[in-house]
């Protein structure tokens, strides 16, 4: 956003130089008029838009020297509105894990093979100690817009008669937050008191902001700083896990991929959030993340939306 120029009073540097001597002298005398005249003879009429002898807009009667500040004023208040723009939506941290990687390729979707998958059901889940007044969605408004989002990326949901179904997607929401407590001892030798802090869910709390795929790499010092932050902040998420059809189908637990959203929740709450958080994770599903992925508004601008070639399908001939 460009500065914001303020006006200021009129200091004597202002009347120093050819303006200033405008300023103190006033209007200049018309040539060949008296002083103290009027600027144009008694009984005479300005030439307007209407006068037969004109045929052009009328004269600007403002002064030349305010025609920059004008433009000038005209570009703040532009580059003010373009900086004002009400943001899109909250840093949404992404952490995507494929659980059997020979089977990633086989449950993404494909122009030559699509994907089908249903919703099993969610619920809400507390990570850590549970605040009063926390908002929570509905959970089928949930529903749908994890629906919306997979659909974004080419899978599709079948019902009861339609197309089997390749995946099933369960999936959780809530808040969560570090859930510690301190505990003071003192020697009884020294009479010195020290106090430990032991976390009870730290290990759910470092699945979600990924810092067990941050300990795998070498990472700058803001990098780690931003991922350990991320631990200490209170957060809202969306967890969502696929499992093979196929493998449930033989009372087989089998995961294939899970993807793990969440958003600090000191200034949004999770209803008004999750629209963006799922847009924001959507090209992540059924892919490995190799380290936590922060999305901000720039980052969804400059998403890339690639549309395949309409197909029309015909519905499937009636049964006999």
């Amino acid at each position: 956003m460009g500065k914001i120029l303020v006006p200021r009073k009129a200091s004597p540097r202002d009347t120093a130089g050819p303006a200033g001597a405008m300023l103190q002298r006033g209007p200049r005398p018309i040539p060949g008029m008296p002083a103290g005249a009027p600027d144009r003879p008694v009984g005479s009429r300005r030439l307007s838009a209407a006068d037969s002898r004109y045929s052009g807009p009328p004269a600007c009667v403002c002064p030349r020297m305010l025609r920059p500040a004008l433009a000038l004023g005209l570009a703040v208040a532009a580059a003010f509105l373009a900086g004002a723009r009400k943001p899109e939506g909250p840093e949404v941290l992404v952490v995507s894990d494929v659980v059997a990687p020979g089977d990633a390729a086989r449950f993404r979707p494909s122009k030559e093979r699509p994907i089908h998958y249903i919703v099993l059901g969610g619920g809400e889940r507390t990570l850590g100690d549970a605040w009063a007044g926390e908002k929570m969605p509905d959970k089928s408004a949930l529903t749908a817009e994890i629906q919306r989002a997979m659909s974004s990326q080419g899978f599709t949901l079948t019902q009861v008669g339609g197309p089997k179904p390749d995946i099933a997607l369960l999936f959780s929401y809530g808040s969560a937050n570090l859930s510690s407590v301190d505990l003071e001892e003192t020697d009884a030798t020294t009479g010195e008191t020290s106090t430990s802090t032991i976390t009870f869910n730290r290990r759910e709390i470092a699945q979600l902001v990924g810092a067990f795929k941050a300990d795998r790499k070498m990472l700058m010092a803001s990098e780690a700083d931003r991922i350990n932050e991320a631990a200490r902040d209170d957060r809202v998420y969306i967890f969502i896990a696929a499992f093979d059809v196929d493998a449930l189908v033989k009372k087989q637990k089998k995961v294939i991929w899970l993807t793990r959203i969440s958003i600090p929740s000191r200034r949004h709450s999770l209803p008004e959030a999750m629209r963006v958080m799922l847009a924001s994770a959507a090209p992540y599903f059924a892919t490995e993340t190799d380290l936590p992925k922060f999305i901000e508004d720039a980052d969804r601008r400059k998403a890339e939306v690639v549309i395949g070639t309409p197909t029309v399908v015909e519905p499937p001939p009636p049964k006999k």
